[in-house]
This record gives structure tokens, C-alpha cells and sequence, in this order.
């Protein structure tokens, strides 16, 4: 298992660029959590800037999910990524 500032390492990276062209990535959190057969699993929160944030695109999301779940994976992290987005304190949309 890789470390939350690992895990939030790969995350930053990813999201930064599926995303730069339509949302600024401000921040990237971690936490282990137990998904609903209780297997562990990575609660990933993208923190995206208010303005730019509330117009990102699906492709992108979904290419920024495939992307971290791999990059995860190559680096070690077995665990299954849920990712969660946020525009400064107000959720805009979960994966």
C-alpha cells in the first residue's frame, strides 16, 4: 500500500492534466475507507477552484478516473480509488 501523500502525488498529477484545460486543480485528499463488501478501498477528493471548477467535462473525468486507478496500480496500490470532486467547500459531483 502506498502512502496518502503518495497516493495524493499521483492523483495531483493526473487531475492537473485531464483537467487544466477547464478547471484548477487547488488541492488533492486522501483517506482509506471500506467499500460495500467491506474490502479496503481510497476515498480521493479533487478540490477544484470555484470558477473554473464548475464546467469540467465528462471525458475528462472519466479519463482522470482510468488514469489514477492505473497509475495506482503500476505504483503498487491494490486498493480501488473512489473518486469525489469538490469546488471550495461544495461538492460538484462524485465518480
Amino acid at each position: 500500500m502506498l502512502d496518502n501523500a503518495k497516493i495524493a502525488n499521483i492523483a495531483r498529477q493526473v487531475a492537473t492534466a485531464n483537467l487544466s484545460s477547464s478547471a484548477a486543480v487547488t488541492d488533492v485528499t486522501t483517506s482509506p475507507y471500506a467499500d460495500s463488501e467491506g474490502r479496503d478501498a481510497l476515498r480521493i477528493t479533487i478540490v477544484l477552484s470555484p470558477i473554473q471548477g464548475t464546467n469540467i467535462e465528462g471525458e475528462a473525468v472519466l479519463d482522470t478516473l482510468v488514469q489514477i486507478q492505473e497509475q495506482l496500480q503500476a505504483a503498487g496500490e491494490d486498493r480501488f480509488p473512489l473518486i469525489e470532486y469538490e469546488a471550495e467547500n461544495e461538492a460538484v459531483g462524485d465518480t
